[in-house]
């Protein structure tokens, strides 16, 4: 077949007196162009939800596949139909790439089944349309997760718990209880919807406790609240709390917040009668206490109160703690060296037993108070580094072992260097 030039495809059509062979030429170019088009429509393939799903009130991702045809221009936009009316528009992402799509459903529809579609246009304005995905039922969206856990004590062996319930549509609530540290969360109560608080009673005195809360609805679970456990109640201005030091002696920190005592006195459970007993006074000003009259695997009562030359102050909160089985040897000569090319201090010690489970390091700076400054839970810890320390400033360091919940060893001696 030879090739026919523009202008002498004109020149050709010019001298020819009828019309006929350039029609069929123009035809054909016509056809031509149309053909193209076709190949550019778009197209488009939802795959969830499927017909026969189920959806929640509210935003429910469409997965899908959608692309253009051979030789188009590219994807313009998406329309979702829910029960075959416009709902919602989503725009091609600008880089080219298809977007996150939703179906969006109105809390009235609540134990409805719907259908939906997607169309898919292409920049040249074609489109095409999914399968329509019928028989779907809508469900309620899972609760909203309740927050603001609060923990009280109410005495040894019972609590309570007080939370804020942010949602509107909960059958009820869950309330998990974990105990002790390294124990298994547990469901031990489930509540009624509207709930925000309650006690947990028939605990051990010398268990730490931990909680947490969430919702549910027939849709499923909310998230879990924040955790809360028994270690961390306060105890009103007193704070009293209290440590035991292997199995021959117990010590008691508190805050002192009179400002006219002449001594605190401190109780004691009897261990056989449970009833309190005065074990010692202390100086004014004093905050802590080492009780060394106590007895392996014991558990004990305590609580302080604060004496002027006239009167007796009301107690302090009531702590109980229950000793170690046996005394274990305190990790031993602690060394402490400062490195001015990267600015730390190392400290190294030596470990003592094979019984602990931790390890806590506690610092100082200057004058102020011992605060714990690291806690490793694991065996066998035997140095660390401490950074970003600041010229001039002195350092002092101590160490001892975790043996179980508020359990240690002894202390380390006290190392200490200044900065340079």
């Amino acid at each position: 077949m030879s090739i026919v030039r523009a202008d002498s495809l004109k020149l050709f059509c010019y001298r020819l007196s009828g019309f006929f062979i350039l029609i069929l030429l123009l035809t054909s170019c016509v056809e031509s162009l149309t053909d193209s088009q076709q190949q550019a429509k778009p197209s488009i393939v939802v795959q969830e939800p499927a017909s026969g799903d189920s959806v929640k009130s509210g935003k429910n991702t469409i997965t899908y596949q959608a692309s253009d045809g051979s030789g188009g221009s590219g994807l313009s936009f998406y329309e979702v139909y829910l029960n075959d009316e416009f709902v919602q528009r989503f725009e091609q992402n600008s880089n080219g790439t298809n977007p996150d799509i939703y179906l969006q459903v109105d809390s009235t529809l609540i134990g409805q089944r719907i259908s939906y579609f997607v169309k898919v246009y292409n920049a040249s304005g074609k489109t095409d349309e999914s399968d329509k995905q019928e028989n779907i039922y809508v469900k309620d969206k899972e609760p909203s997760a309740p927050s603001g856990l609060l923990l009280t004590r109410i005495d040894d062996f019972s609590v309570n718990m007080l939370w804020n319930d942010n949602s509107a549509n909960e059958t009820g609530f869950e309330l998990w209880r974990k105990d002790g540290g390294s124990g298994t969360y547990r469901k031990i109560k489930t509540l009624p919807p509207n709930t925000i608080s309650t006690d947990d009673t028939g605990l051990s005195a010398f268990v730490d406790y931990f909680y947490k809360v969430r919702a549910y609805n027939s849709s499923g679970f909310s998230d879990f609240s924040t955790e809360v456990s028994t270690s961390t109640i306060p105890g009103g201005p007193w704070n009293l709390k209290a440590e035991a030091i292997g199995s021959s002696s117990v010590l008691l920190k508190w805050i002192d917040f009179a400002v006219n005592e002449l001594g605190f006195i401190i109780e004691r459970t009897n261990t056989f009668t449970n009833e309190f007993e005065r074990i010692a006074i202390v100086p004014r000003n004093t905050e802590e206490y080492y009780d060394n009259s106590v007895s392996a695997s014991t558990g004990y009562r305590y609580r302080v109160a604060y004496y002027t030359s006239s009167s007796v102050s009301g107690y302090s909160n009531e702590v109980s703690i229950s000793t170690y089985y046996t005394d274990v040897a305190a990790p031993t000569n602690l060394t402490a060296s400062y490195y001015q090319s990267d600015n730390r201090i190392e400290l190294n010690w030596e470990d003592n037993t094979d019984l602990e489970k931790g390890v806590v390091i506690e610092r100082k700076i200057d004058g102020g108070e011992f605060e714990q400054y690291a806690v490793i839970n694991e065996k066998d810890i035997t140095s660390l580094n401490d950074y970003g320390l600041l010229r001039g400033k002195t350092y002092y360091y101590r160490v001892r072992q975790i043996l179980g919940s508020k359990t240690y060893t002894e202390y380390t001696n006290t190392v200490s260097i200044t900065i340079p």
